[in-house]
């Protein structure tokens, strides 16, 4: 029999996401959501089956993850991988060889450490579930002019594929105080001044700008600050769309929307240009698609796969690495406690070591699966520490990466004698959790900060 797999859209796509600050957003990407048209052991491992390259693929961070051999022949026992299931009432339907069914609801939720085994095992990359949060900033050409809103079809579409991927989005409430940060022929113009003004109310740890258009109404023109000053580029004239009036009627959505237009219904294929903005770094990506929703999907695509390169833990032969680092700003045993479970739920992260507490902080030694690069990474987005002064990374003759730190000062409030003698008492009478010394036999090669020079960070109360 064939099975019908359905991803449920499990958030509302117009609604603005973005109202609290983020550090990262921590993703659920070992679960699957999808209908079934009974509670049966054989429907549920038929979704199972269904649903497990989606997780996968999400945990990965790779498309073509499900082309791997071991991948296809852990496939057909996929339900062997799952921890936990549960089941929900449905309003939807379910078509199954031509047949309409009531649907059911169905929650699976895959084991953590198997699926991380299975993808070791395979040589293929892990990508933490903390993941950079996009906001996305649309904007479309047609007959009419300039539209911020998308059609709610090709909406979902973007939704569908970022919850495939694993990777949070939010978008703009579109109220008057957007309206008056950023207008159509800004965000057409990429006036990235402007847009990135208008976005730090959201608190998003990355930008995602699309323009797109019919391809007989393009092409469309380069950025603001990309643009020559005069003539074009190739040949081509790079031309921009007049000034919207400022007392033209604009398609809102969200709190405070009025008059939401439709759009007119336009023949393709469309063309799309994306911008990505994150820490220092812009991607800029086209394409072209019969449909809008396609761009929508390939963008998507684009960003996961960039944020999986920045973020994945990536298969080495070189073993595990030693990076040490000396945090400040730990006035007390919470604080302690708190960079302890911190630094002991990075994913990439095997095992802890606090070396020595004085007034200085505390100096710690991790031995990572990845470099110190990706590790700096990883404490970025999740701005819980922050490094004292920018380390630029540098390649040693041996083909080491180490930082090359200069000689600071650390602007500490310090530990008092009480404090120091709580640490030491505690890290004298307790186990930590996490604090595994390293056997002899098993030190790892230093890559990163060492005791004499380690990586400065100022934990962020």
């Amino acid at each position: 029999m064939r099975f019908l797999h359905l991803r449920l859209l499990v958030s509302s796509l117009i609604v603005a996401l973005a109202s609290a600050a983020t550090a990262g957003q921590k993703v659920d990407i070992y679960r699957a959501d999808t209908l079934v048209k009974s509670q049966s052991e054989g429907e549920r491992n038929a979704a199972a089956r269904a649903t497990f390259g989606e997780v996968i693929v999400r945990v990965s961070g790779q498309r073509n993850a499900l082309d791997h051999p071991a991948i296809k022949a852990a496939l057909p026992k996929a339900q062997n991988y799952l921890f936990g299931f549960s089941y929900k009432s449905s309003t939807e339907k379910i078509t199954v060889d031509g047949k309409t069914f009531p649907a059911v609801g169905l929650q699976l939720n895959y084991e953590p450490q198997a699926i991380e085994q299975l993808l070791r095992e395979s040589q293929l990359p892990l990508w933490p579930a903390t993941r950079p949060k996009v906001l996305v900033w649309l904007v479309a050409k047609d007959p009419t002019g300039l539209r911020l809103i998308p059609e709610v079809t090709d909406l979902q579409a973007m939704q569908l594929q970022a919850q495939y991927r694993g990777l949070p989005l939010s978008f703009p409430k579109m109220d008057l105080e957007d309206s008056l940060s950023l207008t159509a022929d800004d965000l057409w113009a990429v006036d990235l001044e402007k847009i990135k003004t208008a976005s730090l109310r959201y608190k998003a740890d990355a930008i995602l700008v699309g323009r797109y258009t019919p391809y007989n109404l393009g092409p469309i023109p380069m950025p603001l600050d990309d643009a020559p000053p005069s003539g074009g580029v190739d040949g081509r004239e790079i031309t921009f769309t007049s000034p919207t009036p400022l007392n033209r009627p604009m398609t809102m959505v969200g709190a405070g929307a009025t008059d939401v237009a439709p759009a007119p219904v336009i023949q393709g294929p469309w063309l799309g240009d994306w911008q990505l903005i994150h820490a220092s770094s812009d991607q800029t990506f086209t394409d072209e698609t019969p449909e809008v929703k396609g761009l929508f999907v390939s963008a998507i695509d684009h960003a996961a796969d960039y944020f999986a390169n920045q973020y994945a833990i990536m298969p080495t032969n070189q073993g595990p690495q030693t990076i040490v680092l000396r945090i400040g700003n730990i006035t007390g045993f919470g604080e302690f406690k708190q960079v302890q479970a911190y630094l002991g739920e990075l994913a990439m992260v095997q095992r802890m070591e606090v070396v020595k507490i004085n007034a200085e902080g505390m100096l710690v030694r991790l031995t990572t699966e990845g470099d110190v690069k990706l590790l700096m990474s990883t404490l970025a987005l999740g701005r819980r520490l922050a490094p004292l002064q920018s380390a630029t990374l540098v390649d040693t003759p041996m083909g080491a990466v180490v930082a090359d730190q200069a000689a600071v000062v650390v602007n500490d409030p310090g530990l008092d004698a009480e404090v120091m003698a709580e640490l030491d008492q505690a890290l004298a009478n307790e186990q930590i959790p996490g604090v595994t010394p390293a056997p002899p036999q098993m030190q790892a090669p230093v890559y990163g900060g060492t005791a004499e020079n380690p990586l400065i960070y100022i934990w962020q109360k």
